[in-house]
């Protein structure tokens, strides 16, 4: 099996978030477990402390009121005032060592925020949101950022609401979604907020930098739109910062933050969203490896045609690579109608079929016409099985070559794990032979986990299959493309790709309109017209000559037909002439008899009845022909009763019976 990217379970998750959850806890509470950075005093601060909020009774004009006081300790410095020393002893005490109840209970409160943010990833934002490669990049980029805010804090005295906690709020929103920056910024909220106590005005204004950037950020194309949303956030969180400052702790002194604008922090509020973004645009290269995703810049990159990687499937697999571009065009169409990265979507279709020149002879588009088909030979697992390398070869090929993951992915994703029809079906018109069963038959790829990957499985399958259409009008072209998208959704290929219905009607559209673009009509050139006509022209003659030949042919096939009866004709006559002649022969037997019988009956006068009756028989049967002698008057000119010898009766009769008269004893 292909290897393809790792997707985290439940297991894994957990594992994360333990692990992620014992960083915090020993980042959060680094300056109590190392004694040599213990708080004193009377001697230089070796780290800034910063002591816990508490009340305080201020007298004024309109009487006594409460304010929440918060003491700091920069690094370097001492402490003159008794009771603020004081406080600092007792603090620094009752912290150290921290007791394991402490920390586990810490730890806790980390691995269960850890923990729901990991399953959300798994279970709303199955794409990318539940690669391994994603959740282990944000979780240990939070790990990098929270370090960094706490040294931050520890050797500075600036305000804690600087810490940019928004920064992976937005890396989030430009290489994931926004709903998952919006679950991170709930987070990193309180992650960042257990560094100094769980403070419920930092809690806001950090809530309030990561929701407002990633709102804002709108524009996933362009990376400097981090710096609009860092404006935005820097805004909000001031805003925030000065309501939930008079709601949490009595308001606050306008006087002393103007008077030390450096330490003010309203002014932190606001630079905290502002870095957020700056930081966020700075270094989103290193957010581009954390994650496992891809730069615009790297992106434009591998669009050269000239890159090796193109060159070499242009040379060896021409057919594979025209069709690999045509996809382009209509995948980054598509990705446009529904806001998806139409650049990556772009590049993923240059190259997800870079397999097909390992062994271009065996896809139908590589070969020349009249050239014949490898398949031909094969056995129909052995055909499958060639077919199913390209989804392999090209991911290795691709992985060897140095070309990111993101674009990988559409190698081994663009066929999913749908199952070779064709050939299927062919082995199961044969008898199947060998037992084997759907499983063989079916890709070793994945299915489409993004929007992106998802829309160049469709692609992949429209574009070849427009080629098909004749003649190529809007309403095949709409056919075809609902057939393939419902297709691919019986199958349940799109299920893990968020893509849904809205996309999909948008999509439909897009590569309806896209096609009927690609196959338009052109208005004929005339020497275009001119060799029409001539063709034209030259059927009409054939035409022509066609239809001269017709009666011809026809007055042929008739004459041989009158010829065959002629011939049947004459056969009947002579048959008939046979059967005449046998007739005759029997009559002439027939009276030769019956004057037998005469002869015997009548004597000596009968011999003369006899011959003459011959006689006038041999003439009969030569004038029948003509129809002119009748057996009535051969009977009477030969009656016996005319000599007295005959009894009573007729000839006639005797002939016409064809038997000899009963035999009567003369008196």
């Amino acid at each position: 099996m292909m290897r393809t990217r790792l997707i985290a379970g439940p297991v894994t998750g957990l594992v994360l978030s333990a692990i992620l959850a014992t960083v915090l806890a020993l980042v959060s509470s680094a300056e109590t477990l190392v004694e040599p950075l213990r708080v004193d005093p009377s001697r230089p601060a070796p780290v800034t402390l910063r002591l816990p909020a508490h009340l305080v009774l201020h007298s004024s004009d309109d009487g006594e009121v409460l304010q929440v006081e918060r003491h700091l300790i920069r690094r370097g410095e001492t402490t003159a005032s008794p009771e603020i020393g004081s406080a600092v002893r007792a603090y620094e005490s009752a912290r150290r060592p921290p007791s394991a109840t402490e920390l586990g209970s810490l730890w806790l409160l980390y691995f269960l925020l850890a923990s729901i943010f990991t399953t959300y990833l798994r279970s709303f934002s199955p794409s990318r949101g539940a690669l391994l490669r994603t959740q282990a990049g944000i979780l240990g980029m939070a790990s990098v950022l929270l370090a960094a805010g706490k040294g931050f804090l520890l050797l500075t005295d600036f305000s804690e609401l600087a810490l940019p906690v928004g920064a992976l709020s937005l890396w989030c929103a430009f290489y994931l979604d926004r709903r998952t920056a919006l679950m991170l910024s709930v987070a990193m909220a309180f992650f960042a907020a257990s560094l100094v106590g769980f403070r419920l005005v930092s809690v806001a204004v950090y809530l309030a930098a990561g929701l407002a950037g990633t709102v804002t950020f709108r524009n996933r194309i362009q990376a400097r739109g981090m710096l609009a949303s860092g404006l935005a956030a820097g805004l909000a969180s001031g805003m925030v910062f000065f309501a939930a400052r008079v709601v949490f702790e009595g308001g606050q002194d306008i006087t002393a933050e103007i008077a030390d604008p450096l330490h003010s922090e309203s002014l932190a509020a606001i630079a905290g969203g502002v870095l957020s973004g700056f930081i966020a645009f700075l270094f989103q290269g290193i957010a581009v490896l954390a994650l496992g995703a891809v730069s615009r810049g790297r992106l434009m990159d591998l669009t050269d045609l000239n890159q090796p990687l193109l060159r070499k499937m242009k040379e060896d697999a021409p057919g594979s690579w025209e069709h690999s571009r045509a996809m382009a065009n209509l995948a980054e169409g598509a990705a446009v109608a529904i806001g998806a990265d139409a650049l990556l979507t772009r590049v993923g279709a240059y190259y997800h079929d870079l397999g097909k020149s390992v062994q271009p002879k065996y896809f139908v588009e590589n070969l020349v016409g009249g050239e014949p088909s490898p398949h031909d030979g094969l056995a129909p697992h052995v055909s499958a099985d060639a077919i199913m390398a390209h989804v392999v070869e090209g991911t290795r090929i691709l992985r060897e070559g140095g070309i990111p993951e993101p674009v990988v992915e559409f190698a081994y994703t663009h066929h999913g794990t749908s199952v070779i029809e064709f050939f299927w079906h062919r082995c199961e018109e044969e008898g199947n032979p060998l037992g084997l069963t759907k499983a063989a038959f079916q890709y070793p790829g994945m299915r489409p986990r993004t929007k992106e990957t998802g829309i160049l499985m469709l692609v992949d399958a429209i574009e070849a299959a427009a080629r098909t259409l004749d003649p190529p009008t809007r309403e095949k072209f709409a056919a075809l493309v609902q057939r393939v998208i419902f297709g691919k959704l019986h199958q349940g290929q799109l299920d893990e790709s968020r893509l849904n219905m809205e996309d999909l009607r948008r999509i439909s559209t897009n590569l309806v309109e896209t096609l009927c673009s690609a196959y338009h009509s052109r208005i004929k050139y005339p020497w275009q017209k001119k060799e029409e006509e001539e063709e034209e022209e030259e059927e009409e003659e054939e035409e022509a000559a066609r239809t001269n030949e017709e009666p011809a042919r026809e007055a042929v096939e008739d004459q041989t037909i009158d010829d065959d009866q002629t011939v049947d004709e004459d056969q009947a006559v002579d048959d008939q002439t046979i059967d005449d002649d046998q007739a005759d022969e029997d009559r002439i037997e027939t009276v030769a008899e019956v004057l037998a019988e005469l002869e015997a009956r009548a004597g000596t006068s009968t011999q003369i009845v006899a011959d003459a009756t011959l006689a006038s028989l041999g003439a009969d049967l030569d004038a029948e022909d003509d129809g002119a002698l009748e057996d009535e008057a051969s009977v009477a000119e030969l009656d016996p009763a005319a000599e007295g010898e005959l009894p009573a009766g007729s000839l006639a009769e005797a002939l016409a019976s064809a038997a000899p008269p009963p035999k009567e004893t003369p008196e």
